[in-house]
């Protein structure tokens, strides 16, 4: 029987300066996509925590033609980490985290209070640097969790395989996507790329980008009528496009909760989202524009398919085409990451429910069971091994700013989250 108030007092105790020179290491490294060009740096940083803890290491590499399909400035080669760990049990578990972090660019008046590639802990315990929250962080939490099971001599329910993956922030083809294609992933799937707030997640969006290209002839803006005009030309595209982002986000899922509505507060499920977020077209004020390009982002709910959205996208624009007088108009899709649903009810999801409930000291209705339309590259796992058996937990909460300037975590919610590792690991629940 597992002593959890061991555990308890071992987390407890664990030493500032132990967490935060693992979290220097790794903060340090500027992983940022694009260009994700330190995953070699990365990888010869993090390698002896698990070869020290006796875990089988092996590096695969993304082949070339599939980074391609991203079409963003990448440099380097796409090499991910898996650390096996077999312990002779007939289960086995995969934690995901991804080595790559979104850029530290100051936002207009805001500027990082510490140099975001220098993790940085002040007295209250909060941490700041880019990705202690997405997803550096939390991987410093899974070696600590593991580094304790390895001193209390404890024995894991499952063979241990931790995943360390490039490229989850610009997805297309992701590390995670092409090691799960590969089997690389074997057994419960826990993602480490999320939050310690007492939710679990029952499903996910997926994401989509379209460009849409009205054509037209440019002209001096005083001889107008020698010219077509490309952004007045979108306009009929625009009208039809606003129609549909009415009707998709009208939608809500069959049996995935969401948020309420801002306006209203009224109970929604998850509901897709069509947003044009993008507009680019001409250069001066006296030259008629021959381009203009929109950008539309659309999040995909597990209850649609990529078929449906796709089409419905297409139709929109092809209707707002005929009343155009654009010479042509061009779209792309850039499909980032698929949809994922969860189903609430399987083994491992029940059991990181109990170990929130002890972790949290809360009864089980107070863990909020919720969908969300952000999007994760778990998404490709649950796609290629046809599972929704997948846990998503963390390190964040709504404060940590992720992505935004002054990311941040709490080194309170760190001891959380590596008492919730080392008790689903170890615990008879």
């Amino acid at each position: 029987m597992v002593d959890l108030n061991k555990i308890y007092e071992e987390v407890d105790n664990l030493d500032r300066e132990r967490i935060m020179d693992l979290m220097r290491s790794l903060i340090s490294i500027d992983t940022s996509v694009p260009p994700g060009n330190s995953y070699r740096k990365y990888i010869d940083t993090i390698s002896p925590y698990f070869k020290e803890l006796k875990y089988d290491l092996e590096e695969v590499i993304v082949p070339e033609e599939l980074i391609n399909q991203i079409l963003l400035p990448l440099e380097g080669p796409r090499i991910n980490l898996v650390a096996t760990k077999e312990f002779g049990i007939k289960k086995n578990i995969t934690f995901c985290g991804h080595m790559d972090v979104v850029p530290a660019t100051n936002e207009g008046s805001q500027k990082w209070k510490f140099p975001p590639f220098e993790a940085t802990m002040i007295k209250s315990g909060k941490i700041y640097g880019r990705g202690v929250g997405d997803n550096k962080g939390p991987m410093v939490c899974l070696i600590i969790a593991l580094q304790i099971i390895d001193k209390l001599n404890l024995r894991p329910k499952y063979n241990i395989r931790v995943l360390n993956c490039t490229d989850e922030e610009i997805g297309v083809y992701p590390g995670i996507r092409y090691l799960a294609e590969h089997g690389y992933v074997q057994g419960t799937v826990f993602s480490i790329d999320y939050s310690i707030e007492p939710i679990i997640l029952m499903g996910t969006a997926g994401d989509l980008e379209i460009e849409v290209e009205t054509i037209g002839r440019s002209s001096h803006s005083g001889l107008s009528l020698l010219g077509v005009n490309a952004l007045e030309e979108m306009v009929t595209i625009l009208v039809e496009l606003m129609k549909l982002k009415k009707n998709v986000e009208s939608r809500q899922s069959i049996d995935i909760p969401g948020f309420p509505d801002p306006k209203t507060k009224e109970k929604r499920n998850l509901s897709p989202l069509f947003n044009l977020d993008i507009i680019k077209s001409g250069e001066k004020a006296n030259i008629i524009p021959d381009i203009c390009k929109l950008t539309i982002n659309r999040r995909i709910i597990p209850d649609e398919t990529i078929e449906e959205v796709t089409k419905e996208i297409i139709d929109a624009i092809e209707l707002g085409k005929t009343k155009s007088n654009a010479l042509d108009v061009k779209i792309s899709f850039k499909y980032s990451y698929p949809p994922l649903k969860v189903d609430i009810n399987s083994p491992e999801i029940k059991r990181i429910s109990k170990v929130i409930q002890l972790v949290h000291k809360i009864p089980e209705e107070k863990i909020r069971k919720t969908g969300m339309t952000l999007t994760f590259d778990v998404g490709f796992v649950a796609q290629i091994l046809k599972t929704q058996e997948i846990i998503l937990r963390g390190v964040a909460t709504a404060g940590s700013n992720t992505h935004g300037v002054n990311e941040t975590i709490r080194l309170k919610n760190i001891k959380k989250f590596i008492k919730e590792i080392i008790i689903f690991l170890c615990a008879d629940l």
